[in-house]
């Protein structure tokens, strides 16, 4: 991975490239349309008018999430620099609103998160060391979680567990991130890196990919500390409990019976859903049907998770949006003080 420049530079313009997501987004929005009309507007309208004006309380619990969340990232930043906490939680609440809104295959968010900081002062390899290993152990706990709601699933289902695939999958995910992480101890990303696909890159008569030693080094004395790994670790999961408890609370006030473990099944395998959607700007459709699909399995009405997912989409835009217009606000003065300081250079 290399170093990324300070200058602003904005991305080429694909026509095609958003008139294939405008495509999907229609898609996700005529799905979503087609469940709401199957489901019945009358039902869901009185799921959400039972929830009114609390839903907003979903805003200050997604804030206190976010903010939890950050601690596990802070910790990792704070073995070589430390930084203003609500400059993180104003980043983690960027990365995610990127990761739910845009189609970047959920890491788009880390790339912004990851210059701003280089924009703030952070030495690049410090910035990017801490978003890889953060990464790798939110991979290995969505994993894990993803597992266990299955496996939590099947018998509320009415599916005998199958237990040697269930044993199987967790034996095939911990081989994955171990092999994750073994690349980063072993070889280090950067020569990994140069060693599969820039081989192919030179092999076709393209330039080799540029090194970072420094950033392979960062990336090991963080796996080092172990403590710090933990606090990351438990942030992570407190982030997740705090999902989940987003999900009992609509419930609680929309009226729907919910069981803790249903509760958990929803979140953990919504949110693998939400991953494998990375295509479809803000999973719209998916999200929605990945709540009704569940319901049926789980016994819950399909309407009343069909209203929960209405609940979490409406969270997402009061929050998520204007987020995205901070960062783009953001963005605009960084290019505005660009080209501030280049006029009296160039002139």
């Amino acid at each position: 991975m290399g170093t990324m420049p300070d200058a602003y530079h904005a991305p080429a313009h694909r026509p095609w490239t958003a008139g294939a997501l405008g495509l999907m987004a229609a898609g996700g929005v005529a799905l979503t349309a087609w469940l709401l009309e199957r489901l019945g507007w009358a039902p869901v309208a009185l799921f959400l008018a039972r929830a009114g004006v609390g839903l907003l309380w979903l805003i200050p619990l997604r804030f206190a999430v976010a903010a939890a969340e950050v601690r596990g990232w802070g910790a990792l930043l704070g073995i070589r620099q430390r930084i203003p906490w609500l400059l993180l939680v104003w980043l983690g609440m960027v990365r995610d609103a990127v990761n739910t809104f845009l189609p970047v295959a959920r890491v788009g968010g880390e790339l912004v998160a990851i210059r701003i900081l280089r924009l703030r002062g952070v030495n690049a390899a410090t910035a990017q060391a801490s978003v890889i290993v953060e990464t790798s152990v939110t991979l290995a706990l969505q994993i894990i979680i993803t597992l266990c709601g299955i496996a939590l699933m099947l018998p509320l289902a009415g599916i005998d567990a199958p237990l040697p695939q269930l044993l199987g999958g967790v034996a095939l995910a911990a081989a994955v991130v171990a092999g994750f992480v073994v690349i980063q101890l072993r070889i280090g990303l950067a020569q990994f890196a140069d060693r599969t696909l820039g081989r192919v890159l030179r092999a076709i008569g393209g330039r080799g990919l540029p090194l970072v030693p420094s950033l392979d080094r960062k990336v090991m004395s963080l796996y080092r500390h172990r403590a710090v790994l933990a606090r990351c670790a438990f942030w992570q999961l407190a982030g997740f409990a705090g999902g989940a408890v987003e999900i009992a609370l609509m419930a609680a006030l929309m009226h729907i019976p919910l069981t803790w473990v249903q509760v958990f099944v929803f979140e953990a395998l919504i949110q693998a859903v939400h991953s494998v959607a990375f295509v479809v700007p803000g999973a719209l459709g998916v999200q929605e049907g990945g709540f009704v699909g569940l319901a049926v399995l789980l016994g819950v009405a399909p309407d009343a998770a069909f209203s929960l997912a209405l609940g979490r989409r409406l969270r997402q835009c009061a929050i998520g949006l204007p987020v995205l217009v901070s960062w783009q606000w953001h963005e605009w003065r960084i290019r505005r003080l660009s080209s501030a300081q280049a006029a009296p250079t160039s002139g």
